[in-house]
Order: structure tokens, then sequence, then C-alpha cells
């Protein structure tokens, strides 16, 4: 999967950006209110939940609780 190099306003650094998922594109529509959100991304970082597009981050936000991608298990507990 492709994915782009972005300021994440969220994360407050740099950090990799991929494409929405599909169910994630249905939820960016409700959000901004536009119907094409192609070129929207979504960052990568554990536990964010910014999308902006690609070439303007302050147009973007947050996505909903229920996207938030958890931390994985510590293998040291």
């Amino acid at each position: 999967m492709a994915t782009k190099y972005l300021d994440c306003r969220n994360c407050g650094d740099m950090q990799d950006f991929r494409p929405l998922t599909d169910e994630e594109k249905a939820a960016v529509r409700t959000i901004v209110e536009v119907r094409y959100v192609h070129d929207y991304w979504r960052c990568t970082a554990v536990g964010c939940l910014r999308f902006q597009r690609w070439y303007a981050k302050g147009d973007g936000a947050s996505l909903p609780e229920e996207f938030r991608v958890p931390a994985p298990p510590d293998p040291q507990e």
C-alpha cells in the first residue's frame, strides 16, 4: 500500500499516511460534508485518528473513536 510522509497535526510531527478505507471514506463524507474524499489520507501512527488531504494538512479532522487502532500488547508484560 502506498504511503505519504506528512505532517500530522494530531501527532505533532511527521508520520506515514495511507489512503482511506471504504469505511473511513463513508465517515469522512459525514464529517467534511463532501462527496469526493479520495484525496484524504489517514495517519498510520498507533492511536491516531487524523485524516487530511495529502496536499493541505489544515484540511482535515479526526475520525470517530471507533476507528482508533489500539496499541499492540507489550511483549514484556
